[in-house]
């Protein structure tokens, strides 16, 4: 006896008829229909989606990779300040 083989998946309609008939008194029939499998040769990415500016680069290794989330990118927090200095005066912004 054929073992089944469960496979998740999701399935999108179209307007295609399928010719279907069912028994009466009786649980299995029989449907057949072309498949297109769609596959994705990409990983998922897994990495952090968040960050909050800094005075470094930052970087989401997210190339090549299916990002399943949006990226979030915090504003500069209230507290944070900026010092310059032009070789005379001192300014914080």
């Amino acid at each position: 006896m054929n073992t089944p083989i469960y496979i998740p998946m999701s399935v999108a309609a179209d307007n295609v008829a399928l010719p279907m008939s069912v028994a009466v008194n009786t649980a299995s029939f029989k449907l057949s229909a072309a498949v297109a499998v769609v596959s994705s040769v990409y990983p998922e990415y897994h990495g952090a989606t968040e960050v909050t500016p800094n005075n470094e680069t930052q970087t989401l290794l997210t190339a090549d990779e299916i990002v399943h989330s949006n990226i979030i990118i915090n504003p500069i927090p209230s507290n944070y300040g900026l010092i310059g200095w032009d070789g005379s005066a001192l300014t914080v912004s």
